[in-house]
């Protein structure tokens, strides 16, 4: 098809769905994100959608997020199969302040419609790049990062308390709302872990990410493998580049057996949960409770751990290192790395695509004005890095 011909299809499209939302939602032209089968755009709650007592209760502003989902050209199993378990995953793990919120959704002939709450300060590895250049020197303070992962680690928690498990946990997968609040977002490949000890077999996420024991295509505990990527995103966060930078999964795993490099300034305390979270063997892993209780996370006197991990937002005090530490490892970590984006990978048709960095649109007449334009950079975000639990 010529560019002039999908342009008008293109925009045919674009205005059918417009009047597909125009009951609900006021669909904008903004484009903020888009999958194989998706398409993300910015969105505006109607007044009357406003009033709704179901949705008034959740939506803190009206701005929020639309995902089109083309169910026409999706593959019959993306559409029964990986969008029925993806909205049923964000249901079971609704009313946290980490998780995304899945508002509502509604369906035509053509298409499915997911409204998720919108993250406007995008993903998290914008703030990591944003500040390794700031600063000079890769990764964020280790105060912003610890107060960002606390949070990470609740939404974690609270999922694998409610039975769900994410499989895709990655640094674009983790936004910031105008609040500086961070958010678990796109819930594709998440599944539910059904009995303690059930495995899993589908290879989910991408490489630089994946556990071990799911690069070499063995049957996985889906818990323990989130367990892996968390420690990847906190290496991400503190050391500004990724513990394994190989796309291939033979050469990752060697260099998983190796271990990860660390720089001698990121501190022994820090260096510790990482250590214990990327373990080759699954069950030698860290659990959620173990690093939530982590001197590093908060002082011993502070630890709380419920049953989804309410962190209290203590400021961390000085504590004693743990007697397992290990030395500082010399060597591949010399030079500056390649900032996380350009680490990216396409995504496989999840429901929440890319992100909405740096919106600030006024609304049209007629809807409720948002909360005002997002600050932007880490000073905001490390003074709302709290540690947060569950809301009602």
């Amino acid at each position: 098809m010529k560019g002039s011909a999908r342009r008008k299809l293109d925009q045919q499209n674009f205005m059918e769905q417009v009047r597909e939302c125009r009951d609900n939602y006021l669909l904008s032209s903004r484009k903020i994100g888009s999958g194989a089968f998706s398409k993300v755009y910015l969105a505006y709650a109607t007044h009357e959608r406003m009033l709704n007592p179901k949705l008034a209760s959740d939506l803190r502003h009206a701005m929020v997020a639309v995902t089109i989902i083309s169910t026409a050209e999706a593959p019959v199993e993306f559409s029964q199969k990986f969008l029925p378990r993806e909205i049923s995953s964000l249901n079971a793990t609704y009313k946290h302040l980490n998780v995304a919120q899945l508002y509502e959704t509604y369906h035509s002939s053509q298409r499915s419609y997911l409204v998720p709450e919108l993250a406007v300060r995008g993903a998290l590895l914008e703030p990591i790049n944003a500040m390794s250049d700031h600063r000079c020197r890769p990764g964020l303070e280790e105060e912003a990062a610890r107060g960002l992962f606390r949070q990470l680690v609740s939404a974690v928690a609270h999922c694998h308390s409610s039975g769900i498990v994410h499989r895709d946990l990655e640094c674009e997968n983790i936004q910031l709302d105008d609040r500086g609040l961070l958010k678990r977002t796109d819930f594709g490949f998440a599944n539910r872990s059904g009995l303690k000890d059930s495995l899993l077999s589908t290879f989910c996420g991408s490489v630089a990410y994946a556990a071990p024991e799911t690069l070499m295509s063995k049957k996985y505990n889906g818990e323990q493998a989130d367990l892996w990527s968390l420690g990847v995103i906190l290496y991400a966060m503190v050391a500004g580049k990724l513990p394994f930078k190989e796309h291939q999964p033979h050469r990752v795993l060697h260099l998983m057996r190796q271990g990860p490099a660390f720089r001698a300034s990121m501190s022994l305390e820090c260096q510790d949960p990482i250590r214990g979270l990327l373990q080759l063997r699954p069950r030698a892993r860290l659990d959620l409770q173990q690093v939530a209780a982590h001197c590093w996370m908060l002082p011993a006197t502070h630890a709380l751990f419920c049953p989804v991990l309410c962190l209290s937002p203590v400021k961390p005090a000085k504590s004693q290192l743990p007697a397992t530490l290990h030395p500082t490892e010399p060597g591949r970590d010399s030079g500056r790395p390649r900032p996380l984006g350009q680490l990216r990978r396409p995504h496989h048709g999840g429901t929440h695509r890319g992100n909405a960095s740096g919106l600030t649109p006024e609304p049209p007449e007629g809807v409720p004005r948002g909360a005002g334009p997002a600050q932007r950079g880490l000073r905001s975000v490390a003074a709302a890095s709290l540690g947060v639990g569950t809301s009602g």
